[in-house]
């Protein structure tokens, strides 16, 4: 802790000098910020502490003095986990109005800049203390109590969404209540409505609780920003396939093809998405696409089934062939080929495959 503190004094007593004339205590004020200064130096926390505040009572908005209780309370923080909430909580606050008096400072000098910057990043470091003891709770599975350090950090920086987002989860998951959730996400649309992380946050909301037409928009528009985000185009193709918007799923997986050729991810839903709108032609050409990337029993029997109604019998041969060269002790492809070849009238295939077809255990 002596280190600790004889580093903090150090910063305090190379940046007192240039905040003096901007920080006019009266006589009293004077005395008592130089007394906390020394206790503070002889990491007499309490004394330091009693004299800070009594500066405080004289002129509220001493920047300096703000500081150092900052700074305090920041410490306590770290040493004192079981009420890390409370000082990390102190010390946000403190570091806030303290910086936002700074921020006000007309041409601050390079120290007030490297104050302010330092100020920064432990008001940073404070907030993040205290979202990590709402994980912790969490994980524990104190549940309401991670809601309440949730609420209280979020409510410090509202601009934060992981505490936010958190709180939805748990709306959403834990507490089974669905018109909390949907508030917090259409709290940070509105926040922020081009942020693509809240849009699709919104999005998967909506999916989830099987609101589809309302999931589909605002992956939609997440697409008009990320048109490249190949998960926001599966999601958007999904969502409008729950609708039986297949066009619509179609274009965004095609987008998404355009960007990978050869994900079978993507092909494996279009194909299905061509599938679903009866679409034989569609579907065969997806099928083929992902024959040509992997052999699968379950996609040769989907291609033949659907060449065999559309009576392309060389094509019903050719893949047919590839199956059993794929696997030569499945009795189907060849029973394909024995019927294609009869299709057309080619008996000498058909004759040399009833054969194997004979010969096959």
């Amino acid at each position: 802790m002596r280190k600790y503190l004889i580093v903090l004094i150090a910063i305090s007593l190379m940046l007192g000098a240039c905040s003096a004339a901007r920080q006019k205590l009266n006589p009293q004020g004077n005395v008592d910020f130089k007394t906390a200064q020394v206790y503070y130096n002889q990491e007499n926390i309490e004394k330091a502490e009693f004299f800070y505040n009594r500066v405080l009572e004289s002129n509220p908005n001493h920047a300096l003095t703000m500081r150092r209780m900052a700074d305090i309370n920041l410490h306590k923080g770290e040493t004192i986990p079981e009420k890390s909430v409370e000082y990390n909580s102190k010390a946000y606050e403190l570091y806030d109005a303290a910086i936002e008096i700074y921020e006000g400072y007309d041409k601050p000098t390079d120290d007030e800049r490297i104050a302010l910057r330092d100020m920064k990043k432990r008001r940073e470091g404070a907030w993040a203390r205290i979202y990590n003891v709402a994980e912790k709770d969490y994980k524990d599975g104190n549940t309401m109590q991670a809601m309440a350090v949730y609420e209280m950090v979020s409510k410090l920086d509202p601009q934060r969404p992981e505490p936010k987002l958190r709180l939805k989860d748990i709306y959403l998951h834990d507490m089974k209540d669905n018109e909390e959730a949907q508030k917090i996400i259409s709290d940070l649309v509105k926040q922020d409505p081009n942020n693509v992380e809240y849009l699709r946050q919104a999005g998967a909301f909506y999916y989830n609780t099987k609101d589809f037409s309302k999931a589909a928009e605002y992956f939609e528009r997440v697409k008009q920003s990320t048109p490249t985000n190949l998960d926001n185009l599966m999601d958007l193709a999904y969502a409008n396939m729950e609708i039986k918007a297949y066009d619509k799923a179609l274009q965004a997986l095609e987008l998404g093809l355009n960007i990978q050729p050869t994900n079978l991810e993507l092909l494996d839903a279009a194909a299905g998405a061509a599938q679903a709108k009866e679409d034989k032609v569609q579907f065969l050409g997806y099928m083929e696409r992902i024959l040509e990337i992997r052999s699968k029993e379950e996609d040769f029997s989907d291609i033949l089934t659907v060449l065999s109604e559309l009576e392309q019998y060389e094509k019903l041969i050719k893949y047919a062939k590839k199956w059993h060269d794929w696997d030569d002790l499945n009795k189907i492809p060849v029973q394909f080929i024995i019927f294609a070849a009869s299709k057309m009238g080619d008996n000498a295939m058909a004759e040399a495959y009833n054969s194997i077809l004979k010969s096959m255990p």
